[in-house]
């Protein structure tokens, strides 16, 4: 299992880009990606299990535009 700390830039709340975060794994049928937003650090945590190599790439692609930073644990 793999998992992100996405650090969200000032003009996007987290739980936003979380739920827009969900729906595009629901359409893409990656259901085995939890999803959580800390609203008071503006973060989105996501864990990616590690035979879900797709699910990676969904996940930092629609990531990149939303992020200052990440940290990958």
């Amino acid at each position: 299992m793999r998992n992100y700390r996405f650090l969200i830039n000032e003009q996007f709340q987290a739980n936003s880009i979380a739920e827009d975060l969900r729906v595009q794994l629901d359409v893409n049928r990656y259901n085995h990606v939890n999803i959580l937003s800390v609203d008071n650090r503006n973060e989105v945590l996501v864990q990616v299990f590690e035979s879900s190599g797709g699910a990676e790439e969904t996940v930092e692609t629609f990531m990149q535009d939303y992020q200052k930073g990440i940290i990958i644990e």
